[in-house]
């Protein structure tokens, strides 16, 4: 079980520079928060084409009325299917660029017909109530049906478009009745419509872009907070616990378990100082890794009360520690016997010609009844007594 500390967690200070947000991405999002206000969004708009089919009571024009309202109908309802159809694409990153091509033209159709519904009222404009009911309703609606899609500009083009395409030739047709007003309200309502929907979309393309920014820098946070805490506890290089983290530990086991027999082995690679001043630095460090991970495959976990990176640390510079709870010290003499053996034997493809590496093991038994700090030390003058036995061999404490 390799447990070398993952690269990102290792001790490094970077300044924060995220990638610009795609385009396509904001795009994407704009376009699923609009189809998804689906057909709901427009039950106002046709209650309020029911109403001016009602206004138009007595005009004569009832028929043309109500046949332009049913036309409506269809088409939001298809609308509302091809929405749907679209959202379903975009949520299985499927290309919807046929689909969404269909959805604008169906807008912009709808759009005309919105504008066809001054047809019924134009010659009557001015007499009654109920045309100028018509007409303000339709310029309320096209202004709605403009700025609800604005995050998509292109929607509300097609929808203004066809408005205007389907309401400029009856204020010239109807120009001598009319008179120069609606004709030139008509020519100025898209261009006022289009500035507004790009004022629309601009705010709400940067507030999607701000939300996306906080949610990548909350993750950023979460992820530097979850690597503070891991290098408050392990070792940068080797992924081990470091020494106060271990000390805490060890602690805590005694406390949950303060009968347990628990066997402490230190271990010291011999030479280490001429492996760095012989081969380098960055070669003493991948041995130091090298022997962290044959450490991490001999504890395992079935040998300790956790998982074997919770009771195993660097103890300084080229000395580790192994904590075994619930192991009388010959059962940790005998781990010793196996990791001196892995050490010695390891090797490496890149590690240079002549590079050889061996441990020298103190292994003690902390007395439950003593400070940690005592079974630590017996641990380390057994150590002390392999090296001075001539290195690479195992000492128990006395």
């Amino acid at each position: 079980m390799k447990m070398t500390a993952p690269a990102e967690y290792r001790a490094n200070a970077t300044p924060l520079n995220f990638p610009e947000i795609g385009r396509n991405k904001i795009q994407s999002i704009l376009l699923r928060r609009v189809l998804s206000m689906g057909i709901a969004s427009q039950i106002p708009m046709l209650i309020g084409a029911a109403l001016m089919g009602f206004a138009v009571i007595g005009t004569g024009t009832e028929k043309l009325m109500w046949s332009l309202i049913a036309v409506q109908c269809v088409l939001q309802c298809i609308v509302a299917i091809i929405s749907s159809m679209l959202r379903r694409k975009l949520d299985e990153n499927q290309p919807g660029r046929y689909l969404f091509v269909i959805f604008v033209g169906l807008e912009t159709l709808t759009g005309a017909v919105w504008g066809l519904m001054m047809l019924p009222v134009a010659e009557v404009l001015g007499h009654g109530l109920g045309p100028l009911f018509v007409c303000i309703t339709l310029i309320v609606t096209i202004t709605i049906s403009a700025l609800m899609p604005a995050a998509v500009r292109v929607i509300s083009i097609a929808a203004v478009t066809g408005f205007f395409v389907a309401l400029f030739p009856q204020t010239l047709y109807f120009y001598h009745i009319l008179g120069p007003l609606p004709l030139v309200a008509t020519l100025v309502l898209p261009p006022t419509l289009f500035w507004m929907t790009d004022v629309h979309s601009k705010q709400v393309r940067a507030a999607l872009v701000n939300e996306l920014e906080n949610e990548r820098l909350a993750l950023y946070l979460e992820d530097a907070l979850q690597q503070s805490e891991y290098l408050a506890r392990h070792d940068s290089l080797t992924g081990l616990l470091n020494r106060r983290a271990f000390q805490s530990k060890l602690k805590a086991l005694r406390h949950e378990q303060p009968d347990a027999a628990i066997s402490l082995i230190l271990i010291d690679l011999d030479h280490f100082k001429s492996i760095n001043d012989q081969f380098g630095h960055e070669t003493g460090d991948a041995v130091l890794v090298s022997t962290a991970d044959i450490i991490n495959s001999v504890t395992r976990p079935d040998d300790l009360s956790a998982r074997c990176d919770e009771a195993t640390a660097r103890w300084g510079g080229e000395e580790f520690i192994i904590a075994l709870v619930g192991c009388p010290i010959e059962a940790a003499a005998s781990v010793s016997e196996l990791l001196r053996v892995r050490i010695a034997a390891q090797a490496d493809p890149q590690w240079p010609d002549g590079l050889s590496v061996t441990g020298s093991f103190g292994v003690s038994l902390w007395d439950h009844q003593e400070d940690l700090a005592v079974g630590i030390a017996q641990a380390d003058k057994a150590m002390y007594r392999a090296k001075i036995s001539g290195r690479n061999q195992i000492e128990l404490a006395a």
